[in-house]
């Protein structure tokens, strides 16, 4: 076949009704409901398919939603923004000019420390902030880095551009941005994407009426957390900009642009097997660049312990690579015109306006915060998505899947820098308990095969990936082939803990002869009535797809005893 033959092939049009059709062949009888489609947390419905048709709207719709984050954005590309680690002002100046060397782009100051300055430190620090936008986190409004605004000219001041995170009034460049609409603190308690953008619309219409909206607007910039769900975090930040031009207009005001920075959310990070935080963290940042961020932060894959030189250099590595190898940069809105992302872009804009106007109704911001509303609303969010790790609905990889039992542990927390972190809830932290715990038992486990291990194998890779989650590696026993064999095995290995592997003929053939007073599992589901029935032949549970995580692993470390 020629090209040119290729170029005049015609396909035939489907529609989803027929698409539909042959997905319910496919399926042989399974639930298209429960198979095909996704409910979110935010109970929004995913499709497995979007088409022109189901945007439900006209295109002129759909382009002036794209129009809205198009307006918004500052440029096509973004700002790389990666925070640095230094003791001393001498020290900060001088990795800051090696990365902005190497890749970085803005001057990215956290004084959870504030530095003692030299004049002639401030004098190099002001000859980069006129060079290099900035991105400050001050903690106190006598911080000895503002004193930089006062080494500058005139002409110079109006050169500063970049945003300064402060819960103080400052006094800062024109072009610098104070007043931060921060949407970290619901994201770390546990907010879902429409809290916060529901959220940061309210601490705007605090904003604006404590002053007048020009004034506030001039000041905004905002910060997001973006998460490990690809397309729902694109579309969360394009919401936003669709939410803003909304929120100017109920004001009888055009929309200004304002900066949206973001980072990476340490909410599915993990202390165990950390370098899968590389993966999340690359997911995440391609979100956020392809959704139109301003300015983006990645956190290093050991973010939750003791960040390292190297580690810092991968982080920023990160958004290098997306950056020269993606060519996303000389695009302003990449997702633009996609079926599913403007689909659930413009859901997001309809469920968050209602949130926001709820908040409103409640008293606004500080009192929803105040009263415990919003506390309450969140956790309630924050306690699915615990059950879904917890049955592992939702995966993390190295965490309660696939996870390595030999792998080192390290206790070491977030330093000072980070305190907001601190407290930030995360789907990893139950895990890194049992992890913990398994460090300070010592119980002695084993699989028990009651066929041969090639009839049972799925099985027993099942229940070692299930122990794994907490550190336990049982033993492995031979093919026995009889109750008094299993019995024997289970006395002479002196064991605390077993798990039986076959079919469940060969369970009810073994399990009444039985004789031992050591706790013993079966692998596979099974009914309550016969697990009662079989719990006289020390059978106690059984291990299943779907069963909560946390709690069983307890009991069955509680088993063992206190390592040496």
């Amino acid at each position: 076949m020629t090209i040119e033959s290729m170029k005049n092939i015609q396909f035939p049009e489907r529609t989803y009704e027929e698409w539909k059709q042959a997905a319910d062949a496919a399926l042989k009888g399974k639930d298209f409901e429960k198979v095909m489609r996704t409910r979110t947390i935010e109970d929004i419905t995913l499709e497995p398919l979007y088409t022109k048709d189901m945007l439900e709207r006209s295109v002129a719709d759909v382009e002036a939603q794209a129009a809205a984050v198009q307006s918004g954005k500052y440029s096509d590309s973004w700002i790389v923004a990666q925070e640095i680690t230094a003791h001393d002002a001498e020290e900060f100046l001088t990795v800051t000019e090696e990365d902005l060397s190497r890749g970085n782009e803005a001057v990215v100051y956290s004084g959870a420390k504030p530095f003692n300055w030299t004049e002639a430190q401030l004098d190099q620090l002001a000859e980069l902030i006129v060079r290099y936008p900035i991105y400050f986190k001050v903690t106190e409004d006598e911080d000895p880095i503002l004193g930089v605004f006062d080494r500058l000219t005139v002409e110079q001041q109006a050169s500063v551009q970049g945003v300064i995170f402060t819960e103080e009034t400052i006094q800062a460049p024109e072009n610098v941005r104070t007043g931060l609409i921060d949407t970290l603190p619901t994201h770390n308690a546990g907010g879902t994407i429409i809290h916060e953008l529901g959220v940061a619309l309210s601490m705007m219409a605090e904003a604006v009426e404590q002053q007048d909206f020009e004034s506030a607007a001039k000041n905004f910039w905002v910060r997001f957390a973006v998460d490990t769900h690809f397309f729902q975090e694109i579309s969360k930040i394009r919401a936003f900009r669709v939410l803003w031009q909304a929120f100017c207009s109920a004001y009888g005001k055009q929309a200004p642009r304002i900066p949206v920075f973001t980072e990476t959310s340490v909410r599915s990070y993990s202390k165990l097997d950390p370098y899968v935080n590389l993966l999340r963290a690359g997911n995440s940042t391609f979100s956020a660049v392809l959704a139109g961020t301003d300015g983006h932060t990645v956190h290093p894959h050991d973010f939750l312990t003791v960040p390292t030189g190297s580690s810092r250099r991968i982080a920023r590595n990160v958004q290098l690579v997306i950056k020269e190898e993606s060519h996303v940069s000389h695009v302003t809105d990449v997702a633009a015109g996609s079926y599913y992302i403007e689909s659930l872009t413009r859901e997001y804009v309809d469920a968050a306006w209602q949130y926001f106007l709820e908040i409103q109704q409640a008293g606004g911001y500080s009192e929803v915060k105040r009263t415990g509303w919003l506390t309450d609303d969140i956790q309630a969010k924050w306690l699915d998505r615990e059950q879904q790790v917890a049955n592992r609905k939702t995966s993390l990889i190295g965490t309660n899947i696939y996870a390595n039992p030999q792998e080192p542990v390290k206790d070491a927390k977030i330093d000072t820098a980070h305190l907001e972190y601190m407290t930030a809830k995360r789907l990893a932290t139950p895990f890194e308990t049992l992890r913990a715990k398994s460090r300070e038992t010592t119980i002695r486990s084993a699989v028990i095969l009651l066929e041969p291990l090639k009839s049972v194998k799925p099985q027993v890779d099942f229940v070692h990936g299930f122990l794994s989650v907490a550190g336990i590696e049982p033993e492995l026993s031979p093919y026995l082939s009889s109750a008094d064999e299993v019995t024997r095995y289970i006395r002479a290995e002196e064991l605390d803990y077993a798990v039986l592997c076959g079919s469940r003929e060969t369970y009810e053939k073994f399990i009444p002869h039985l004789d031992s007073e050591t706790v013993i599992d079966v692998a596979g589901r099974i009914d309550a009535k016969t697990l009662e029935s079989w719990q006289t032949n020390g059978i106690r549970d059984s291990l299943y797809a779907g069963k909560p995580l946390i709690d069983k692993l307890e009991a069955i470390l509680s088993l063992g005893k206190e390592a040496l």
